[in-house]
């Protein structure tokens, strides 16, 4: 999936779902049905979740079920997303072949291959957007030394401070991937070790034996 250039030229296939909706759809099959769940046990801001759940809503991929404690929104799965989620190997195998996002989105998609025992996929992702964000750096340094001329010197000069800023943002991206595929076996193997198989009916979408 990857290229000699990091992977700019990846190809282009059109996904039904972000990675952060795919990963609500699972949250709730495993029983985390409302924003503030998705927050506290799901690592999900609400500036994320809140709007990822009305497109979800709007595409007729989940239901509001009622308002629980507080007035919080409880959602449930449709038959459209029941689809989505049994189709889950298909779905990580085409939203691989996009151009990454950012850290979380590609933690999210790695987390999701996992869910169907590719440890493989998942390593190659983690790797493969390393590369990406490495080659993203570079790019953003070129801007930072670029002497094109702009009308603006106070304009030219925030410009070129922030491209600096943003290749240093980009190998930090880029070095936290390549330690996480690093050490990718024996994190996920002592995480998921919490779950027994008497709990699978419990788990998001079916845990890895």
């Amino acid at each position: 999936m990857g290229s000699a250039d990091g992977g700019s030229q990846r190809r282009k296939k059109q996904t039904t779902l972000r990675p952060l909706e795919m990963f609500l759809l699972g949250l709730v099959k495993g029983g985390l049905i409302t924003p503030y769940d998705w927050q506290a046990r799901g690592r999900v801001s609400l500036g994320a979740s809140l709007p990822a759940a009305q497109r979800l809503v709007k595409e007729g991929l989940l239901r509001k079920v009622k308002k629980g404690p507080h007035g919080r929104h409880e959602f449930g799965l449709t038959d459209k997303s029941w689809d989505e989620l049994d189709d889950l190997e298909r779905y990580v195998k085409d939203a691989s072949d996009q151009p990454f996002g950012d850290l979380e989105s590609v933690v999210r998609l790695a987390c999701l291959a996992m869910m169907l025992n590719k440890t493989g996929t998942a390593k190659k992702l983690l790797l493969e957007a390393s590369e990406e964000h490495r080659h993203r750096a570079r790019l953003a340094r070129k801007r930072a030394a670029s002497r094109i001329a702009f009308k603006s010197r106070l304009g030219g000069l925030y410009s070129m401070v922030l491209a600096r800023c943003g290749a240093e943002q980009e190998i930090c991206i880029a070095n936290q991937l390549k330690d996480l595929h690093r050490d990718w076996d024996s994190l996920t193997q002592e995480i998921l070790e919490l779950w027994k198989p008497e709990d699978k009916d419990e788990d998001d979408l079916g845990t890895p034996s």
